[in-house]
């Protein structure tokens, strides 16, 4: 196993709190994404949960179905989820699965 999440709460009125997974999310990984969905909801029941992809340049069919399994333990327990920072192939891998709503585009800079 080589993926390493980090969690931490977010400065905002909300409770919010980012799951941060770095490296590939493998089949042999994915569990760990779900287990930390449910942590993050029995220690803090988060409004939101923000999951950084940033790190991630690649994720697996398992990886994607621990994604929908903690987005629906989190709506279980009256929290929001979005997914930001997505490399592209990762997006459009989300986006294929339907979890097209999750993904939160960037935003433009003005010139």
């Amino acid at each position: 196993m080589s993926l390493l999440i980090n969690t931490h709460r977010i400065s905002d009125p909300a409770m919010t709190i980012a799951i941060e997974p770095q490296g590939r999310i493998d089949p042999e990984d994915a569990s760990l994404l779900r287990d930390r969905f449910i942590m993050v909801l029995a220690a803090t029941e988060p409004d939101l949960i923000v999951v950084d992809l940033g790190a991630v340049p690649a994720i697996s069919e398992a990886g994607i179905d621990a994604l929908e399994s903690g987005c629906r333990e989190a709506a279980a327990n009256d929290a929001s989820v979005v997914v930001v920072d997505c490399a592209p192939q990762v997006g459009e891998q989300l986006r294929r699965h339907g979890l097209d709503g999750l993904v939160e585009e960037p935003v433009a800079a003005d010139n």
